[in-house]
């Protein structure tokens, strides 16, 4: 008798929680298809501004290259859906100083595209800091209601997610990224110009801008090569 109580509670059980069970269908999608810049750092920190410059590249490179991440929220479409990205400076001129290689398009089955900017290395670069600025506007495909950011910083507690400037220059402003103090001491643009003249071949001119890519017995030859 006390194991068919227990059986019967069990049936009792299973229906109360198969009763409980409320098949729903997920709730799709439904605010209006978005647009922002989603450029991050390694430690996926969003940014938007960044500097480049020329001077680490080898005097033969005519141009650099900036991907600029653009981001969409929403569903992707069956087609391609262009974006209203508006590109003004106040010293550097489209065409002369740079210019804009990828269609402002987000193509078909996608959610993003790198939008790259090409800044041409002209002689005023070498005493000239110059600057692109990038803005998204809403149109027929995208709106713009994602705007900022929070940083959690006081200093700067928010950053914008539709605009993105790009500094770039040709000359030294500050050290190189993969500079190592331990081994050369403190950086200046004499002692840099120095090493590339005499390591030329054993160390890529724009590897002294990358964090690590110059291995530490390249840094102790340097070293004990010029004494520093």
């Amino acid at each position: 008798m006390r194991s068919k109580l227990k059986i019967w509670l069990s049936a009792c059980c299973l229906i109360g929680l198969l009763g409980a069970c409320d098949e729903r269908t997920p709730e799709l999608y439904s605010a209006p298809n978005g647009v922002y810049f989603n450029n991050r750092t390694s430690g996926d920190e969003l940014i938007d501004t960044t500097a480049v410059t020329c001077v680490y590249e080898p005097d033969t490179t005519e141009y650099m290259d900036v991907p600029v991440v653009v981001q969409t929220i929403g569903h992707q479409s069956d087609e391609d859906r262009p974006v209203n990205i508006q590109v003004h400076s106040d010293y550097a001129v489209e065409g002369v100083d740079s210019e804009q290689i990828t269609p402002a398009v987000i193509p078909a089955h996608t959610s993003s595209i790198s939008y790259v900017v090409r800044l041409k290395r002209t002689k005023a670069l070498q005493t000239e800091l110059k600057s692109i600025y990038l803005e998204l506007a809403s149109n027929d495909y995208f709106s713009t209601f994602l705007s900022q950011e929070a940083t959690g910083n006081d200093q700067q507690p928010y950053i914008s997610m539709l605009t993105y400037r790009i500094d770039f220059s040709d000359f030294y402003s500050t050290a190189p990224a993969g500079w190592r103090r331990d081994y050369v001491g403190e950086s200046s643009e004499r002692k840099l110009r120095l090493l590339w003249k005499l390591f030329d071949g054993v160390v890529d001119r724009e590897d002294y801008n990358v964090a690590g890519a110059i291995p530490f017995n390249k840094w102790v030859y340097m070293r004990d090569e010029v004494n520093v």
